[in-house]
């Protein structure tokens, strides 16, 4: 019995000078840094992209209807499983700059959407140019697509200040324009130059800005990464006509991104927003 006392006793001493340690440690030891304590968290992160601009951002051609590229840039989000991601989708074809402008003005939900955003995608300038085109098909200079160009950019100088009015501090993805029609009439010039004319000159515009990137386009859908050799004007329609040769444009209208157009805009899109992460994560 007492053994059995003793070797209580010893466990007693020994258990209070644990506590004794522990509180000592507590009251004296180093101080822990609260940002050197990391909690690991598996909770995704919220972000949301709100799109704005034309028939590219409404997703015309896009088989499956989830967006185009905006859905997809979703996805690829998604897959990292850091994020999960809200979309907007304020993509109307047929839009001008002026149209864009006009519905961001008028609808306060746009407006919303984007003060909200982490992510802001443009696309403006197909019809811009396009307008410009039909106007002066059979007539058309250099001095003319420079004047149209000139004036986009005044339209896309006021449209990018009020998104930034609605949002000081979000990343804004401006994408450039491309020449559906490179594949097809690879010999017409006039379109090719006035295309690159355009996009060199939103990039100057660009330059104005803070956080606002351009996305290219054109160095991967108007090519089509195929061979764009073509005998006459009409091989190239007999072709046209057939649904082939450019594999990334929507056969139906030879004009808009196809799911494989898409997959490369998304692309294009993916590499400015993994290279400016610090700016939305």
């Amino acid at each position: 019995m007492a053994k059995l006392k003793n070797i209580f006793i010893a466990c007693s001493v020994v258990l209070i000078a644990c506590l004794l340690a522990f509180g000592g440690w507590q009251l004296f030891g180093p101080a822990t840094d609260p940002s050197e304590v990391k909690v690991a968290s598996s909770t995704p992160k919220q972000i949301q992209l709100t799109a704005v601009g034309d028939s590219l951002t409404y997703g015309v051609g896009d088989a499956t209807n989830n967006g185009g590229y905006v859905g997809l840039t979703k996805s690829d989000l998604e897959a990292t499983g850091q994020y999960q991601v809200t979309t907007k989708n304020y993509g109307v074809s047929g839009d001008t700059s002026t149209q864009i402008l006009n519905r961001i003005n008028k609808q306060a939900k746009i407006r919303t959407d984007l003060k909200r955003a982490n992510i802001i995608t443009v696309t403006a300038g197909g019809n811009d140019l396009m307008h410009v085109l039909q106007k002066h098909f059979l007539t058309l200079s250099e001095k003319q697509i420079t004047a149209g160009s000139a004036a986009f950019q005044k339209r896309l100088t006021t449209l990018l200040t009020t998104i930034r009015k609605e949002n000081p501090s979000a990343p804004i993805y401006v994408f450039g324009i491309y020449n559906p029609f490179y594949v097809y009439f690879p010999k017409m010039t006039a379109m090719t130059n006035s295309v690159t004319a355009w996009n060199q000159a939103t990039q100057k515009t660009l330059q104005q800005f803070k956080h606002v990137y351009y996305v290219d386009i054109d160095s991967v859908l108007s090519s089509g990464d195929t061979a764009a050799n073509k005998a006459s004007a009409k091989e190239a329609l007999k072709e046209a006509t057939s649904g082939e040769g450019n594999p990334l444009i929507f056969s139906q209208d030879h004009f808009h991104p196809n799911n494989a157009g898409y997959a490369q805009m998304t692309k294009q899109l993916m590499k400015q927003i993994q290279a400016t992460k610090k700016e939305w994560e």
